[in-house]
């Protein structure tokens, strides 16, 4: 079963033991659960329009997660070999901590869709037409297989990259934003906008989404599910 709340996709009850995680109260009950976290926001594009937002919105997210005892591997305006890298040592260091680990990856940046596939661009992306996305860039898929062999009961993921196509003159489809996905049991996948649709970067220091979003999780005991939809309702 899976339940979509605007922007939002769950897979199995098990995301409502992030309640614990957004308790902002230190480890107390979950002193042995490992919580490890990727944080990568891209902004410098060298052959698109920069975005001046996810850089910081990467910093915000990835000290709020400090802040609720997450081991948090931080990268800022990445290349693709650096970003699969870090997803790699992501998913190793997520096998490692055992299946009572939880893992989040978040992401700030552009991103398209290609055939119902997402792929996350990096800073140095040479894209000129539809078919070079998948050499140039990084696809979630390999985000969600690393996270998925590891092997833990709780993951998740949060795309802020539902920003305009930078490419489409060179695209043959014109699909807005990313695609819907299919997540493995135990895994939640977040957008910052329903899939299909764009969100704004914003105007000031961090987008709207972040900025609620980081908002919502320090607040203490707040279900999954009314997190997102108070930042959805902030937003």
């Amino acid at each position: 079963m899976r339940t979509e709340i605007c922007g939002f996709v769950r897979r199995a009850a098990t995301v409502f033991l992030f309640a614990v995680l957004l308790a902002g109260h230190g480890t107390n009950g979950a002193s042995a659960q490992q919580r490890i976290a990727l944080v990568v926001g891209n902004g410098a594009y060298t052959n698109v329009g920069a975005l001046p937002n996810p850089p910081n919105d990467a910093r915000l997210i990835a000290n709020t997660l400090r802040s609720l005892s997450f081991d948090v591997i931080e990268h800022i305006d990445v290349d693709q070999k650096t970003l699969k890298r870090a997803v790699s040592e992501f998913g190793d260091k997520l096998e490692a901590a055992g299946k009572d680990a939880v893992g989040l990856f978040y992401y700030a940046g552009h991103g398209v869709q290609v055939r119902d596939e997402n792929f996350l661009i990096p800073v140095n992306a040479d894209i000129e037409r539809e078919k070079d996305v998948d050499i140039e860039s990084v696809s979630v898929n390999a985000v969600l297989d690393n996270m998925a062999f590891a092997g833990n009961r709780l993951n998740i993921v949060i795309l802020d990259a539902c920003r305009n196509n930078p490419y489409k003159a060179g695209f043959r489809s014109a699909a807005r934003g990313l695609a819907k996905m299919q997540a493995t049991k135990g895994t939640l996948v977040a957008y910052a906008t329903a899939p299909g649709d764009v969100a704004a970067d914003g105007t000031g220091r961090n987008s709207p989404y972040s900025a609620a979003l980081a908002a919502a999780m320090r607040k203490p005991g707040v279900p999954v599910e009314r997190v997102f939809k108070m930042v959805r309702v902030s937003v």
